[in-house]
């Protein structure tokens, strides 16, 4: 049976700005966010609120401000546990292949040397996947991103950038009219 499920956003509004770094536009923006409630939904009908989130976007693009940032290499992990699954698997099928004379693989009908080709296949796309692997590790941030991103000021909280109202409070600024909070830290 087809389930038809997922997640709908509702009842968006801005609920606060901040002067953040967009990696898109590399440059310093204006950041406006986004709250709306989330809720599961099953064959398009909304049955449970889960979250409620903030959605960032650049004023300037439209694009989440942390778009294009380096990806976390966290993920390398598992990749180099793969690439060593991939020897073990090598190194057994020939320590089999040594011991038996036969391919290990193919069930009593292959040969040894079938075995040999067996293993060097698997070590050969484990040292791809490893090198790949150390090679997307050594990569940096793209040539530039770090010096050309200079510190983004905060908003003073003087005005609402959005609208240009003075603030009536210095200590946590907030514009009634635009009802966002402006975040100066």
């Amino acid at each position: 049976m087809l389930l038809l499920h997922g997640h709908y956003k509702f009842f968006p509004r801005r609920a606060a700005v901040r002067n953040d770094w967009c990696t898109v536009c590399k440059a310093p923006r204006l950041a406006v966010g986004t709250r709306s409630l989330v809720f599961l939904h099953l064959f398009h009908i909304p049955l449970l609120p889960v979250a409620r989130v903030t959605d960032w976007n650049c004023s300037a693009c439209g694009n989440y401000p942390g778009a294009r940032l380096a990806t976390s290499r966290s993920w390398l992990r598992t990749v180099f546990l793969f690439a060593g699954f991939l020897a073990a698997v090598a190194i057994w099928i020939l320590i089999a292949t040594l011991v038996t004379g036969r391919d290990p693989l193919a069930q009593g009908h292959g040969r040894m040397s079938d075995g040999f080709v067996g293993a060097a296949t698997f070590l050969m796309v484990a040292g791809i996947v490893a090198w790949q692997a150390l090679r997307q590790r050594r990569r940096a941030e793209e040539p530039g991103a770090v010096e050309s991103k200079a510190p983004v000021a905060p908003l003073s909280g003087d005005t609402c950038p959005l609208c240009g109202d003075l603030m009536l409070t210095r200590s946590n600024p907030r514009c009634e009219r635009c009802r966002v909070d402006i975040l100066t830290d």
